[in-house]
């Protein structure tokens, strides 16, 4: 157990994460924004809970309380020659991309400063950067460079040992590209960065900072993570460093199963959504001065974890004890992604395909349409895409952001085919175009494990391989798929929930093992 709780702390918790409805509808996945780009970590945010996302979906507006934040942070330094760990706070001011152009420009302002009352021995950073941020969007992908403002990045580090070493602000220069992808459940990024900084005041004369890497990650409504791989060199008049820095920070939401202990409760437990965050780096040094050859060569600090319970829905399904989709059915139900009265549902039933849609699209927590128009605005009338889903029926705003996603299609005649059985084939398909990863799949020959495999359309046959790759799937005792087959309630809460699984900690691990690759 312990051995667990290290590792999550190293691998890092992010909180760069604007809301579903933010990330998803204003391609908006805030790239750097709670952890910067130096190869520091900050202790992140949680992401948006249950409660909190189903209060906007009926209309309510979020406190316009994020274009500034503060947060504690850590980074180690290498200016002495030796590593030293800084321990202060990280101030943020960040822009973003108007949602309604398709280029521009806004700006981010990173300030890094110590505690307050900090001691004046202890390694410190006074540090101000206002990157301007140029933008444009390519379809469902935005573009973005940000270029640091010479004139006002300020910058002075003071070590252990009493040197204080002052950026020459005009010599020195930072720039980042990143590129986002918009896909439908998950916001994915990679970017690059390349500075040169030149310090005055030490001992050792100018010492110049070289530094190049690669940024990775991804927003959903489950988890969110962002990795970065630095490396460094440190040259001035008497040593020589090369390093490498890796920073990780991931913030994940859990379901924790509560029974009760009094006897006399109208309930017998409940789950609770467990907000996590964990944050890390690990060093390694290539090159080093002599004065350091009894050293390590590598190390590794993290930041305390936080967590937020948020209590769920407790439903009565006591009728469907034993079933074997009990506990995937049980934590829809929670979740509030199966509505309805629960005794009412027949997890034998085949599942209709504006069911299914509805669940997915709450699933990924999909944008929707605000139920009514804030106060001032004009009422909009809906646009009724389909003659067999019309406005007034609650699964109406689901089906029309789905499709708005690309998620799904109509059907012949102008109708969704909304009461028609949803099959097997066709509702992995869906869930592959949610994660917005059908191109991993893009094999010039792809193969499944099903026996029946002859029988997959070819439509669907490249998804459906992604996802008994991503471990979504998986042949039956039989070994087969049944593509055609109507799909179950049961079926579907499962699929689902292994959807949900995945975003809370498949996509991680995948982050974590292929990027950060800490060793603890």
């Amino acid at each position: 157990m312990k051995k667990f709780l290290l590792i999550a702390l190293l691998l890092g918790v992010m909180a760069i994460f604007a809301t579903p409805m933010e990330a998803n509808a204003q391609s908006n996945a805030r790239t750097g924004r709670y952890m910067g780009f130096s190869g520091g970590i900050s202790e992140g945010r949680r992401l948006p809970g249950t409660t909190e996302t189903i209060i906007m979906e009926q209309g309510a507006r979020r406190p316009n309380n994020r274009n500034a934040i503060t947060l504690e942070y850590r980074e180690v330094i290498f200016l002495s020659g030796r590593p030293e760990l800084f321990e202060g706070i990280l101030e943020i001011r960040a822009g973003a991309p108007d949602p309604n152009s398709q280029a521009g420009t806004f700006t981010i302002e990173h300030r890094v400063r110590p505690h307050a009352g900090a001691d004046a021995s202890e390694t410190s950073i006074n540090r101000t950067m206002i990157f301007t941020v140029s933008y444009r969007r390519v379809g469902s992908q935005i573009l973005k460079t940000y270029e640091v403002n010479p004139a006002t990045w300020r910058e002075t580090i003071s070590t252990a040992a009493g040197d204080t070493f002052t950026l020459d602000h005009a010599r020195s220069s930072f720039v980042t590209a990143i590129i986002e992808d918009q896909t439908p459940g998950v916001s994915y990024y990679r970017g690059n960065v390349s500075a040169r900084m030149f310090f005055t005041g030490s001992a050792n004369g100018t010492t110049i900072v070289e530094q190049v890497g690669t940024i990775n990650g991804f927003t959903s409504a489950w988890s969110a993570t962002e990795t970065h791989r630095m490396d460094f060199a440190i040259t001035n008049d008497n040593w020589a460093l090369t390093y490498q820095i890796r920073p990780s920070v991931t913030v994940n939401k859990v379901l924790q199963f509560e029974s009760n202990e009094p006897f006399a409760i109208s309930f017998e437990g409940n789950f609770m959504e467990l907000h996590q965050s964990f944050a890390g780096l690990r060093y390694d040094i290539f090159i080093r001065p002599q004065f350091m050859w009894d050293e390590p060569l590598f190390g590794s600090h993290s930041l305390e974890t936080f967590n937020v319970f948020e209590q769920l829905f407790a439903p009565d399904l006591s009728f469907m004890r034993g079933h074997p989709a009990e506990d995937d059915i049980h934590r829809l139900f929670a979740m509030e992604i199966l509505t309805g009265e629960p005794q009412f549902f027949i997890p034998e039933q085949g599942i209709t395909r504006g069911q299914f849609m509805t669940a997915l699209a709450r699933a990924i927590k999909l944008p929707v349409q605000e139920v009514t128009q804030p106060r001032g605005r004009t009422a909009i009338e809906p646009v009724v895409l389909f003659n067999d889903v019309n406005s007034d029926r609650p699964e109406f705003r689901y089906i029309q952001a789905i499709v708005d996603a690309g998620v799904a299609e109509g059907r012949e005649g102008g109708s969704f085919h909304f009461d028609y059985l949803i099959s097997r084939q066709e509702a992995i398909t869906t869930i592959i175009r949610a994660l917005g990863l059908t191109n991993i799949g893009l094999n010039p020959t792809v193969v499944t494990p099903f026996v029946d495999s002859n029988d997959i359309a070819s439509w669907a046959m490249r998804d459906i391989s992604v996802a008994n790759t991503l471990g979504l799937i998986s042949p039956d005792i039989n070994g087969n798929l049944h593509p055609n087959r109507a799909i179950s309630n049961a079926e579907a809460a499962t699929l689902l929930n292994h959807l949900i699984d995945y975003l809370r900690e498949g996509i991680v691990r995948d982050y974590a093992d292929h990027i950060v690759n800490t060793v603890v």
